[in-house]
């Protein structure tokens, strides 16, 4: 794998973290991509969309894993993450951070209001940081712990009381479901915005009829929106449909509009519809890393000769050849960074032989291999069953429905999982703070490695002194087995030629999307 030389990755980084310190207002034309397009836009065309990721409910403050894609519609955020993934303004115009790291100060928006007629302004925004962080049910929680209170300095500034040394990574994480923004009213009234929000958001669109895990409906808001690149549809249509096959079939049928995959059959099918012209196809290498997630305080696994035996159990080759190649071997979870250590070399390489022997020196172990049912997953799982067969480890597969396979897995149901959901954060402290001391706490000693982690997200720090901490986590990480890296998977967005800023969508590279930007040409 090509990499950046290291003066010049650290270079890029340096760039990026001064504009995360300062960010500049941006124009009041919006900010968004709307994309290019050689058409009229249809204002009254409805997108219909399928997708795989579940939807369970609409409260941004308790999205579950992968769901708070869905919510960009009705819900803006403080910041956004554009195609390129940099971090730019949204309801937040600019922040800045104190000189000596004790708030992040934030300007705001004036003239947006949420759908329910409330102003959008600093109580907003105390009001809904202090509900992700009290509300008993919600999983933003660890994007905002290092958050100690909100002063509301003015109506449209707000600075946000940070714990010493702590913060580097709320720019990032305010552009997720910790940022979005709910109607005080709204939670004053005690709206139901799980099942049915209403107006309780400020974004482009109002949703009109929800099932979860089955179908999220919404129409354009009422009113002239203070982007005018987002909300253009009269309305979206969004399904989910586990099946990537099913996926792409109805796009092609003309079903469907939009849709996306990452399954080696599917994108090879994508492309060949794409170079012939009867398709929008736009592929991207997964930022994801897929891998497997290890309960390192479960079972056998609690012996680290058995990691040790399953890493080494594994050819990354042979998983990428059930992707025909579509699906990149990695040692990184952060390649062309100055988050990665250059001279670092992944301890576990494959070796079956090795492998062997450490299971025969434990004699013997058993583990289950939880998957996601019907998804990218399921082949990579059987492939490393057999592989730890081979090894001498008694593997049992624990296919799961995918709506349910990430919340288990934090919640301790599982001892391992084949996984294409270890998402690396664009501030290396959400990753910290998500798999090793947060959510999945994959870190079996964080008294060890939480003062190393504090050190690294100071945002008074520069990036190679955070670097630093980074690499010593990231050996941890791997010399542990914690997590064993795989391969990074590549994602198709699948379009009808009528759909316009499909290629310019946020987080594809996450198995994830955006869509407040997208539009449809007449005819």
């Amino acid at each position: 794998m090509s990499r950046l030389p290291r003066r010049r990755r650290l270079a890029v980084a340096a760039s990026l973290l001064a504009a995360t310190l300062v960010v500049g207002a941006c124009s009041a034309t919006g900010t968004g991509d709307p994309g290019a397009t050689t058409g009229e836009i249809d204002p009254d065309a409805v997108l219909r969309v399928s997708a795989s990721s579940p939807f369970q409910n609409l409260d941004p403050a308790q999205p579950a894993p992968g769901g708070y894609p869905y919510l960009t519609l009705i819900y803006d955020r403080l910041t956004m993450v554009d195609s390129t993934d940099q971090v730019v303004p949204g309801l937040a115009k600019k922040w800045t951070y104190a000189q000596d790291g004790s708030h992040l100060e934030l300007a705001l928006r004036d003239d947006v209001k949420f759908h329910d007629g409330t102003p959008f302004d600093a109580n907003a925004v105390k009001v809904n940081i202090e509900r992700g962080q009290t509300l008993p049910t919600s999983t933003i929680k660890q994007d905002l712990a290092s958050i100690t209170g909100v002063t509301v300095v003015d109506a449209h500034t707000v600075r946000l009381n940070l714990k010493p040394g702590t913060g580097a990574v709320l720019p990032s994480a305010l552009a997720t479901a910790a940022g979005m923004m709910v109607s005080p009213k709204a939670i004053a009234d005690g709206v139901d915005l799980k099942r049915a929000p209403g107006k309780a958001g400020s974004g482009p669109y109002v949703v009109t009829e929800f099932i979860p895990n089955e179908k999220y409906v919404v129409k354009r808001a009422e009113g002239t929106y203070w982007d005018p690149n987002a909300g253009r549809l009269a309305g979206m249509e969004i399904t989910r449909v586990p099946e990537g096959a099913t996926r792409l079939n109805g796009v092609i049928s003309g079903q469907t509009d939009l849709s996306f995959v990452s399954s080696a059959n599917e994108i090879t099918q994508a492309r060949q519809l794409g170079e012939d012209g009867q398709l929008k196809v736009t592929t991207r290498p997964f930022r994801n890393v897929l891998g497997i997630l290890l309960r390192a305080n479960m079972g056998d696994l609690k012996d680290k000769r058995v990691r040790e035996a399953i890493a080494r159990s594994v050819d990354p080759a042979a998983i990428r050849a059930l992707f025909a190649d579509t699906c990149t071997p990695t040692r990184s979870i952060y390649p062309d960074s100055p988050w990665e250590d250059p001279a670092a070399t992944y301890p576990y390489e494959f070796d079956l032989a090795k492998a062997k022997a450490l299971i025969s020196e434990v004699g013997g172990a058993k583990v289950s291999i939880s998957f996601s049912a019907g998804t990218n997953t399921e082949q990579p799982a059987t492939a490393i069953q057999a592989a730890m067969a081979q090894a001498g480890i008694d593997a049992k597969l624990n296919p799961t429905p995918n709506s349910e396979t990430e919340a288990r897995f934090i919640a301790g149901d599982f001892e391992l999982e084949v996984s294409n959901t270890f998402n690396p954060r664009l501030d290396p402290a959400g990753t910290v703070d998500n798999y090793l001391l947060g959510n999945y706490k994959l870190a079996t000693d964080p008294e060890v490695i939480g003062p190393i982690a504090a050190k690294a997200a100071d945002p008074r720090s520069s990036v190679e002194e955070r670097a630093k901490q980074y690499h010593q986590l990231w050996e941890r990480l791997f010399s542990e087995a914690w997590f064993i890296p795989i391969c990074n998977l590549t994602s198709a967005t699948i379009a009808s030629p009528k759909v316009v800023g499909a290629e310019q969508l946020p987080w594809t590279n996450l198995g994830l999307f955006d869509l407040r930007t997208v539009a449809m040409t007449k005819g």
